[in-house]
């Protein structure tokens, strides 16, 4: 699986909402590309402004939100966000879904890029997705199954599992916390080479650790 761009990231998050809502959080980081707005300023308001109409939703519905602020830094990498997407986005049952990108190379909203994606569920929707997100299925040709460990988030106790793929012994790490009402649900994919037959790229496949240590700052919305 290739680091996506942005324009084809969007394009699966409908194709998720399209064939099967429950399945967003497994949707590939990252939104579209600026569209006709131009600038990389503009690009980041119009995604930005994305989350900010999902998050009213959310509070229309007396649910609270978390998130990382407007960005962080890991690695000596600079992710920005949270950004939702036009349409396709929606988390079935009530939710947000927001990414946090940083641009390998290239230019913002247009070069390669790595990721961190944070769904926020509301009640209903954690009933729909928790069995397959808590439980997650061994792929094939192995079989090797999810390790799972308990790590803490700002005091409290999460699951992060760590969930192979085909040919990657790492694929995915996902961390769950339960904040009630709502359940965070935080991933890190391994992606894919940043250039032709180069190696995987992700700070938190190649460091747990610091997926765990992003995720302390994890907080109420808009503080």
């Amino acid at each position: 699986m290739s680091i996506r761009s942005v324009r084809a990231a969007a394009l699966l998050k409908l194709g998720a909402s399209l064939l099967a809502l429950a399945a967003v959080v497994a949707v590939v980081f990252l939104i579209n590309r600026g569209g006709d707005s131009g600038g990389d300023d503009d690009s980041d308001q119009q995604f930005y402004g994305y989350f900010l109409r999902d998050v009213e939703a959310m509070q229309e519905m007396g649910l609270p939100v978390y998130w990382l602020g407007r960005g962080f830094t890991a690695e000596g990498l600079s992710f920005q966000g949270p950004y939702g997407v036009g349409f396709g986005g929606e988390v079935e049952g009530g939710g947000v879904n927001m990414d946090y990108v940083a641009w390998l190379d290239g230019t913002p909203f247009e070069g390669t890029n790595t990721g961190l994606e944070i769904t926020i569920y509301g009640p209903n929707a954690w009933e729909r997705v928790k069995d397959r997100l808590l439980n997650p299925r061994s792929p094939p040709p192995g079989n090797v199954k999810p390790t799972r460990r308990t790590v803490a988030v700002g005091g409290r106790e999460a699951d992060l599992l760590s969930i192979p793929e085909v040919n990657r012994p790492l694929g995915r790490l996902r961390l769950v916390l339960e904040l009630d009402p709502i359940v965070v649900v935080a991933e890190a994919a391994s992606g894919g080479p940043v250039t032709p037959g180069g190696p995987d790229y992700s700070p938190f496949i190649n460091d747990p650790d610091l997926f765990v240590q992003v995720m302390q700052d994890l907080r109420p919305y808009p503080e």
